[in-house]
């Protein structure tokens, strides 16, 4: 690992040291420290977000709320503020973990109005086809297959629709000012605006959006994404003992998200860049 953006939960008391509380959660997993295959997770730490809407989104009513935790000062010594309506961290019910999930809808449903406001002006579309997957019965016909296969993705991608579509979702990503929108709105089919309803389109769109993907827990599992979770000072998977706190990695789609909305509302979640 070089670097990561990781999600701490911590008790609400916590707050009054959050720094020492934080130091604390992450010492078993520090680089040469317990168990070997413990090694790689980190080597130093900071308090990032907020100031470049990377961090949490404050739910209306709580920005005076003295909890929330800024971002903390760069290397150098500078201190950014955070946007306005963002911040580094804060008690659980005092963020807006939702946010995420609203925006990719959002944009889902600009994104399909765009594309059916701009069909009547262009050639009809013609969706992408798969190959059947029937096997080849000899080695030209895999080839010839495989030329067929080329020239129609060729052809899908060169409708002017799709051209115009591109264009006009980046104008959306542009003028978006909530949560920066790189894999926002996930990967679909091309030409799916097409081939399904609005609610269908905004539906899949919004299954993938998900706000982190790394999380330290409030019971002290160590979750990066795609790999198993390890819980502080015990053998590795499957040997701890410990329930997991979720019942598959964590590349599952928003498994992280439902975990810390569960949480208890004064739980304090604060972003950090772990380095390693």
């Amino acid at each position: 690992m070089s670097a990561m953006r990781m999600v701490v939960c911590l008790p609400g008391a916590a707050r009054d040291g959050l720094r020492e509380a934080i130091g604390e959660a992450m010492a078993p997993f520090e680089q040469c420290r317990g168990a070997p295959w413990q090694f790689d997770n980190w080597d130093s730490w900071a308090i990032r977000g907020g100031t470049d809407r990377d961090g949490f989104r404050v739910l209306p009513g709580h920005a005076d709320d003295p909890r929330l935790v800024a971002e903390g000062p760069l290397y150098d010594g500078t201190v950014r503020p955070p946007e306005a309506g963002w911040c580094a961290g804060g008690p659980r019910e005092a963020l807006d973990l939702a946010a995420v999930r609203t925006d990719a809808g959002e944009l889902a449903g600009a994104a399909w109005d765009a594309w059916h406001r701009l069909a009547p002006s262009h050639p009809p579309f013609a969706p992408f086809l798969q190959p059947s997957g029937a096997p080849w019965p000899d080695l030209d016909a895999y080839r010839d297959g495989l030329r067929a296969h080329a020239q129609a993705w060729e052809a899908c991608v060169a409708q002017p629709l799709l051209a115009a579509h591109e264009d006009a979702v980046l104008d959306l990503l542009a003028a978006h000012r909530g949560y920066p929108t790189e894999g926002l709105l996930g990967t679909v089919p091309f030409g799916a605006p097409a081939l399904c309803t609005r609610e269908e389109y905004v539906a899949r769109q919004t299954s993938g959006a998900r706000l982190v993907r790394n999380v330290l827990t409030l019971d002290g599992w160590w979750c990066e994404a795609g790999d198993d979770p390890v819980h502080a000072g015990c053998a590795p998977p499957p040997d701890c003992p410990h329930p997991r706190p979720f019942p598959q990695a964590t590349r599952a789609s928003n498994a992280v998200d439902r975990y810390l909305e569960a949480l208890p509302g004064d739980t304090l979640l604060v972003w950090l860049r772990v380095h390693g």
